[in-house]
């Protein structure tokens, strides 16, 4: 059984320790699913160049130095672009090949006559007595899964054909059992 996507975790948990301390840097995990419930698993961050493009070229370094899995089962990228008089910056690693569904951490998957369901559990990262006010609503990150057929049930509004995505706060990440979930028809 292959193990190194079990490993991911800790590219997540770094990079969202940084989103958390510091707001200029987005990102994003996608999880394409096959019939066969193989996933290919796609991390990006992103930040406003002259705001926190230095950090997220350091984090980006100290990832790829930390987790060696990075520099053997992914391809990383970065690039910049300009968007209404802003250069931004975005490291991307691209899993190179499809890994278990059920490898990636707090991932389940069923599929049965035809449908699929995929569910994550989340871990709680803050203490609810800490997140107060407005900090609540603060986005971590974002989940993209998209499934082998179009979605019929979903714990998300953000459902479009086959493709999911749930906008992780401060408040979901400071709930015990917070679980992602989705179906197919």
């Amino acid at each position: 059984m292959y193990q190194g996507c079990r490993r991911t975790a800790p590219i997540f948990a770094v990079v969202l320790a940084a989103v958390i301390f510091s707001g200029c840097i987005q990102s994003s995990q996608e999880i394409v699913i096959d019939e066969e419930g193989m996933a290919l698993v796609n991390f990006s961050a992103i930040a406003d160049k002259s705001q926190a493009g230095s950090e997220l070229t350091q984090l980006s370094w100290q990832v790829q130095q930390l987790i060696p899995e990075l520099n053997t089962n992914y391809n990383s990228s970065s690039r910049t672009f300009e968007e209404d008089y802003a250069e931004y910056i975005v490291y991307e690693w691209t899993a190179k090949k499809a890994v278990p569904v059920t490898d990636l951490r707090g991932a389940t998957w069923k599929a049965e006559n035809g449908s699929y369901e995929f569910g994550l559990s989340l871990d709680r990262l803050f203490d609810p007595d800490e997140i107060v006010g407005a900090a609540k609503n603060e986005v971590v990150m974002t989940i993209i899964l998209k499934m082998p057929d179009d979605i019929i049930i979903a714990n998300t509004p953000f459902v479009e054909g086959d493709t999911a995505s749930w906008k992780i706060t401060k408040e979901l990440l400071s709930q015990n059992k917070t679980v992602l979930v989705a179906r197919t028809g």
